[in-house]
């Protein structure tokens, strides 16, 4: 087991997007923003009704200590609070090189990092003293919006990949479609929607699918983890949800959604590409989503694929690479696809032009076995008092993944979220997820870890709750 050669291999990725003369003396500044897509959509972007709990927002926004998983010293890693020192012994344990942890001060625990980055003055100055060291150092954002822009502009970090108005580009589902089409890739039936009157013409157009009973999904350009999203099962919910467009839009709104027939799918599936400064496209991993209701939930991998779904992930990849390079794309790109029940892929649903989920396991091919299987996934908690990881730690017992002692179990990837929603002085429970990846020899013993660790922590707040009252 070489962890060093793998956490480098990640960490090369990057790497291999800087200039030559960079590559011998150099440094990362990792930022988790997660949720970016917030700032590549238009403010006069017009939206589909959605709800967001403040407590859902701070634990998406604490995803950010997985950076833990590639930045290494003598990298620096932003976060907005400390970890837990035990979870840190954790990963020290497993073999992991930590990198250098700076704390952002933060108004409240749903305002987006990068912007309160940019209100902080002291780790602004950290930051700007970073960029004046010998030896290169840039700033590695999980997505690159204006802001991160900004805080390179104000700091004098160096900025690694493509633009902002690059990546706002790209990650469009709009952009999806239309590349898809072009590429001359299987896409789902639908249409772009880019003002009004194409939303009413697409209207007519689907109104034959709904009849023969099936769904249509009209879907926000730039919406993110199941938000965003309208499924319309008659013709009279498509047309009250396009009424409902109607009356909100002033003149001067971006109408940007796409509407498409609703594929009845056998899996969801996932893959990174990453395109070097030459062009060069590599197929970096496929696994399959869980959902659940529309929402992610995590990754099952490897994803069981016929040769002909291989060859067609394949192909794809390459095709829609070339593409990317073509519009000034370089990096990590990541691409959700379906398999349709008779088996047929639809390679391209949407482009991440950003790091997602997945892509904090790439350095982790070494530390498991490649013969495993995995899943990753998060379970939900709600607690009356913080949960230490010692505590988390003990109640795992043998089903925590501590190779070469156990090589199947649970392996932590994020603690942070935890606790996040811990408020000293509020009796109330708080909401809180775990997140994880179950590393088994098969697909059986994956789910038989996953129960027992599902009943450990049911009886965990169990016991808590009644020792609370």
């Amino acid at each position: 087991m070489d962890l060093a050669k793998a956490r480098e291999s990640a960490r090369a990725l990057f790497a291999s997007l800087l200039p030559p003369q960079a590559q011998s003396s150099f440094r990362f500044v990792w930022l988790n923003n997660f949720e970016a897509e917030r700032f590549w959509a238009p403010r006069n972007a017009i939206q589909l009704p959605k709800f967001s709990q403040p407590a859902d927002m701070a634990i998406v926004n604490r995803l950010e200590e997985m950076g833990l998983f590639l930045a290494q010293y003598p990298d620096v890693l932003i976060l907005r609070e400390p970890s837990d020192k035990a979870f840190l012994a954790y990963l020290s344990d497993l073999g992991f090189d930590l990198p250098i942890m700076l704390t952002v001060d933060q108004a409240d625990k749903v305002t987006p990092i990068s912007e309160a980055i940019l209100a902080d003055e002291a780790v602004m100055g950290m930051l700007s003293e970073l960029a004046m060291e010998e030896g290169a150092c840039y700033l590695l954002p999980f997505a690159k919006t204006k802001m991160e822009e900004k805080i390179s502009d104000q700091t004098g970090l160096k900025s690694l990949g493509p633009s902002a108005a690059i990546c706002e580009r790209v990650n469009s589902k709009i952009y999806s479609r239309k590349i898809s089409n072009e590429l001359g890739l299987r896409t789902i039936p639908g249409a772009e929607c880019e003002s009004i009157a194409s939303l009413e013409g697409c209207f007519e157009r689907f109104a034959a699918h709904l009849s023969e009973r099936r769904s249509v999904v009209l879907k926000e350009a730039m919406g993110v983890s199941g938000k965003g999203l309208y499924v319309a099962d008659t013709n009279a919910k498509l047309r009250q949800i396009i009424g409902l467009i109607k009356r909100k839009a002033k003149p001067e709104d971006e109408v940007a959604f796409v509407m498409e027939v609703w594929v009845d799918k056998l899996k969801d599936i996932n893959y990174q590409i990453f395109i070097s400064p030459s062009g060069e496209t590599r197929l970096l991993a496929l696994k399959e989503i869980v959902t659940r209701d529309g929402v992610h939930l995590g990754h099952r991998f490897p994803a069981d694929l016929t040769a002909a779904q291989m060859a067609c992930y394949e192909e794809a990849a390459q095709a829609v690479g070339a593409r990317l390079f073509e519009d000034g794309f370089k990096g990590l790109a990541g691409i959700d696809s379906i398999i349709d029940r008779e088996g047929a892929v639809y390679p391209v649903l949407e482009i991440n032009a950003r790091l997602n989920m997945s892509s904090y396991q790439l350095g982790l091919e070494w530390l498991i076995d490649p013969r495993s299987c995995v899943l990753a996934k998060h379970y939900p908690l709600l607690l009356k008092r913080p949960l230490s990881f010692s505590d988390l730690k003990s109640s795992l017992g043998p089903d925590l993944f501590i190779p070469p002692r156990n090589n199947a179990g649970a392996l932590i990837q994020n603690f942070a979220a935890v606790n996040v929603n811990f408020n000293p002085g509020d009796a109330a429970p708080f909401k809180g997820r775990l997140y994880s990846l179950i590393v088994g020899r098969n697909f059986e013993e994956v789910v038989q870890i996953d129960q027992r660790i599902s009943l450990k922590l049911g009886a965990w707040q169990a016991a808590e709750s009644g020792r609370s009252n």
